[in-house]
Formats: C-alpha cells, sequence, structure tokens
C-alpha cells in the first residue's frame, strides 16, 4: 500500500508540473508574458545580500533582472550604482545615480550624497545642497510625527544631526580645494563649517574642519580650541576601548563617534601645528597601536619630538630611523617624506650610543624613561640586508 501512494503521489506531482508547463507555453503562444518568479524589490534584496557577501557578480545578474522589468525604479538604479562604485566603475555609477535623479527629484537624499562625491566643483556643491535640502525636511518630517522616540534612533535610514552636518563638511571641503579661487569661496567655506557645527556640535569632524580652516586664517588660538575639543570627543573613547572598559553592547555606538585612520592623522598634524604636542603624541600612538607600518605615523611623532627642543633629540632621533626602517620595509614611494627624514636626521647627528638603532630609553612628557618595543627591529633589518 505504501508503494502504491508513493507512485500515485509521483504521478500527481509530475501532473501537476506538466499542467505548469502547458500554461506557460499557452501564454507564449497568445503572446502574454509569464509573471515573474521575483518582484523588484525581492531581486534587490537578492542583490544587496549579494553586495554584502561580496558576491558582486551574482549581484550584477539581479540588478540586471530588476532594471529588465522596471528600467527606471529609483531603488534599482542605487543599488546598481552602488554596486557598479564597488566595481570601481564610477562613470557608470554616475549615471545610475544620475538617472535616478531625473526620474525623483524630490525624494530620497542619499542619491544626491552620493553623486555629490562623484561630481567636481560646483555640480558637486549642487548635488550635496540639494541633499541638504531633502534631509532637513525628512528630519523636520521625523520631528513633526514625533517618530524620534519610536523609531528615529532606529530605523535604518531616519536622518540624524550627524548626516547633515557631514553633508555641510562635504561642501566646504570642496570650497577649500575645487573652488578654492571661487569669488566669495573663503566665505561660503566658513558658513558651511559653521552650518555643520550648528547641525551637529558634537560632530568632531565638523569641528577639525574648523580648526583646518582657522589655521589658513593663521587664528591659531581659535584652530586650537576647535582641535582640542574635536580631539577631546573620541581620544579619551580610544583609550577607554583599549583597556577593555566599553561593553560590547556600547561597543558599536563607541566605534561609530570615532574618525577614521586617515582623519585622526590630520587631527595630529594640526595638535602639531597649535603647539598641543602631548595631545598629538597620544593620538599617534593609538595610530601605531592599530598599524605599526605606516612610516607617515612614525615620521609625525618624530617630528614633535624635533619640535620640542633639545630634550626630545633622543625621541625624534628613534622615531625618525624608525621611519625609514618602515619606510623600506612596506616599500613607500613618499620621496618627499624620506627626504625630509634624511634631513632632519642629518641635523640631530648618530646620537651617544647609537640607541635609536636599539630602540633604547625613550624620553616621555614627564621626562620619565619610556621602554620602547623593538621586538620587529630585527626582522626589519634583516629584510634591508
Amino acid at each position: 500500500m505504501v508503494m502504491i501512494y508513493i507512485f500515485t503521489s509521483l504521478i500527481e506531482d509530475r501532473r501537476k508540473i506538466l499542467q505548469q508547463a502547458r500554461k506557460e507555453v499557452a501564454r507564449e503562444a497568445s503572446g502574454k508574458k509569464a509573471t515573474p518568479t521575483y518582484s523588484v524589490d525581492q531581486l534587490l534584496d537578492k542583490a544587496e545580500e549579494c553586495i554584502d557577501r561580496f558576491e558582486y557578480e551574482v549581484a550584477q545578474k539581479f540588478c540586471q533582472r530588476a532594471l529588465e522589468q522596471e528600467a527606471d525604479n529609483v531603488r534599482a538604479l542605487e543599488t546598481s550604482g552602488n554596486l557598479l562604485l564597488e566595481l570601481g566603475n564610477n562613470e557608470a555609477a554616475k549615471q545610475c545615480f544620475g538617472r535616478a535623479v531625473e526620474v525623483s527629484q524630490d525624494v530620497g537624499y542619499s542619491k544626491y550624497m552620493t553623486l555629490g562625491q562623484l561630481m567636481e566643483g560646483s555640480h558637486a556643491v549642487q548635488c550635496f545642497q540639494k541633499g541638504i535640502e531633502l534631509m532637513v525636511a525628512e528630519r523636520e518630517k521625523q520631528s513633526a510625527q514625533e517618530l524620534s522616540a519610536a523609531c528615529g534612533d532606529h530605523e535604518e535610514d531616519a536622518v540624524s544631526d550627524k548626516d547633515i552636518s557631514n553633508a555641510y563638511c562635504a561642501v566646504a571641503e570642496i570650497y577649500m580645494t575645487d573652488l578654492c579661487f571661487e569669488e566669495e569661496a573663503e566665505v561660503k567655506c566658513e558658513n558651511a563649517i559653521k552650518e555643520a557645527i550648528k547641525a551637529d556640535s558634537n560632530n568632531s569632524e565638523a569641528l577639525q574642519l574648523m580648526a583646518s580652516f582657522y589655521l589658513s586664517k593663521e587664528k591659531k588660538e581659535d584652530a586650537k580650541e576647535m582641535i582640542v575639543k574635536s580631539v577631546s570627543l573620541w581620544l579619551s573613547k580610544i583609550k577607554a576601548m583599549e583597556k577593555g572598559e566599553i561593553t560590547d553592547k556600547d561597543a558599536e555606538s563607541v566605534e561609530d563617534c570615532i574618525p577614521g585612520y586617515d582623519s585622526r592623522l590630520s587631527a595630529a598634524k594640526i595638535l602639531i601645528e597649535v603647539e598641543e604636542f602631548e595631545t598629538s603624541i597620544d593620538v599617534l600612538e593609538c595610530l601605531l597601536d592599530e598599524n605599526e607600518d605606516i612610516p607617515q605615523v612614525w615620521y609625525t611623532i618624530g617630528w614633535a619630538n624635533y619640535l620640542q627642543g633639545e630634550d626630545y633629540k633622543a625621541n625624534a632621533r628613534f622615531y625618525l630611523n624608525k621611519c625609514k626602517k618602515i619606510y623600506t620595509k612596506v616599500k613607500c614611494e613618499d620621496g618627499e617624506l624620506l627626504k625630509h627624514v634624511e634631513e632632519l636626521l642629518l641635523e640631530l647627528g648618530p646620537g651617544d650610543e647609537d640607541d635609536d638603532e636599539e630602540g633604547g630609553d625613550v624620553v616621555g612628557e614627564d621626562g620619565a624613561d619610556l621602554d620602547i618595543d623593538s621586538d620587529n627591529e630585527s626582522e626589519t633589518e634583516n629584510m634591508e640586508h
């Protein structure tokens, strides 16, 4: 009986498959297209999952199928644009985001922000300004509907004060670079930074940008105030994380407020400009803890020590020699950096007992000796020979 039941089930399944096939043939014969297996949103969900797993080729197929169904679907255009950026095809990505803007000009700010990063000069400014306009409107809508407490802090696409602040920073940076010679560029740059700080007074990137602006205007004390406040927002958090004082629950939110590696290196350089040497070296040593194979970091610590005078010559010599070793190890190609390091070492001289070669005692800010770990010194030297 069991065998008869199984056999009957197989026949029934086969009959259903044949019926479905006949329906498909009938549709094609009558000129009607079969209903797509997946909706556009389902295809794009699959594409985004593939992008997250770095399966770009498969993601591309899902994006293509989505665009075949709806050529002007904004989400499909944006997802395709993001995929093209991952693949390094910026020009094609620009076309996708540009079409998304044409299709939906007044809804969705993210496409404007991405397009602003792909454009240059005044075109980039226009994109960022439109994005800011939409972000501000969305933020006001969130507040008006009193959704902040319910979902504003958790909803993935909710606009934050920092988002708006960062957008103003992007505008300011364009006036510092591409449009620096435009009429009233300086005024527009300062206004954009002020708006960034107004949008989020605890955005360390905005405060650092203002410090950089003040330095360009030779307002050293103003720059000092801004950069010290900026660094105070994240340096203590990095030290707390290193000591294990941050819980796993808070780790993600803490990491979100810490600027990227290059930004922190820039902050250290500004601190040196305003003669905040101790804080600068604190920042740089944290960078070394993350990655000790960056010649620019060793050089910058050496430079900070050199600028502090006679008592810090041994420190400067050690870090600059270490910079040369790392420079060779990683095959760095920054000729200007190496040239300045060699000039400084020539001025500093060889040192009393070549402690700079052995990683000996280095003087700290309080005059105490600090032991510098040189475990990888011999390895670096072997690579040089």
